[in-house]
């Protein structure tokens, strides 16, 4: 059985605009899954579904 390997990228942290917060880890961006995607609950203004980063299935870092 072959897996798909799915592809990660950065992505601007929607919460602080690149500033860099918690839920970000400082950073900016988070990694999330390409073709990346808004959240489908909040639309990219941030919400439990995301973990307030904006995007679609983000990377838990």
């Amino acid at each position: 059985m072959s897996e798909e390997i799915e592809e990660y990228a950065p992505e601007v942290c929607c919460h602080c605009g690149g500033l860099g917060c918690l839920y970000c880890n400082k950073k900016g961006t988070v990694m999330v899954p390409q073709p990346s995607q808004k959240c489908r609950h909040c639309g990219g203004d941030c919400c439990i579904y995301c973990g307030y980063t904006g995007w679609e299935r983000p990377l838990k870092e």
